[in-house]
């Protein structure tokens, strides 16, 4: 056999075995390729699962905080949430702290005022209920982010609740207020405990 035809062969071989090399390589990564691919389809599937799982355990979470408030503070909400345009987002962690020293501002003078009622003889209580009554007014003026509006509804009921009594108590001196107070205690505690998780 001469050197010539050898070496031909060689060459045909060499170019078969690189050719197919190549082919297997190509192959190889169109397949490494799709396998990435389809992971990657799998990642964004699993993500969008975990969005949905836990966009839909905040709407519970809502609904039965929502549903464990008084319903007096309820329905303040609906009315505060019917009134503010739909769609309005509060990026901005500032709007959240300015509401809630608004909030505070009210909360503050309103405490004020409970002390300066509570060592009020009953005959001089008027004046000091008409300023609570309008402390109250202000209170439900404020227009806050939708995460204090609840605490907004309970701060409102609490501030009801103690004007009750005070009411109650001013046209008879035995009326029983004491579900007037414990109202208050505990929407008041509950306005503080939204004002924490929105804020901090």
């Amino acid at each position: 056999m001469d050197i010539k035809k050898i070496l031909i062969i060689a060459a045909i071989v060499l170019l078969a075995f690189i050719g197919f090399n190549y082919y297997s390589s190509a192959q190889s990564q169109k397949a490494r390729a799709v396998r990435v691919a389809e992971t990657e389809a799998l990642r964004n599937q699993i993500k969008i699962r975990e969005i949905d799982q836990a966009r839909n355990t905040q709407i519970q979470q809502d609904r039965e905080e929502l549903e464990g408030m008084p319903v007096a503070a309820q329905k303040i909400i609906a009315t505060k949430e019917s009134q503010t345009e739909g769609g309005v987002e509060y990026q901005d962690i500032n709007a959240q702290t300015e509401d809630r020293a608004k909030l505070d501002d009210v909360m503050d003078r309103w405490s004020d005022a409970s002390i300066l009622a509570s060592r009020t003889s009953r005959i001089a209580l008027s004046n000091v209920v008409q300023d609570m009554q309008s402390l109250r007014r202000e209170a439900d003026k404020l227009v806050v982010t939708p995460c204090l509006t609840r605490a907004q509804a309970n701060l409102l009921v609490g501030m009801d609740s103690e004007l009750t009594g005070y009411l109650k108590f001013m046209a008879d001196s035995d009326a029983s207020i004491t579900q007037d107070i414990v109202g208050k205690y505990e929407a008041f505690a509950k306005y503080y405990e939204i004002v924490k998780k929105c804020t901090d």
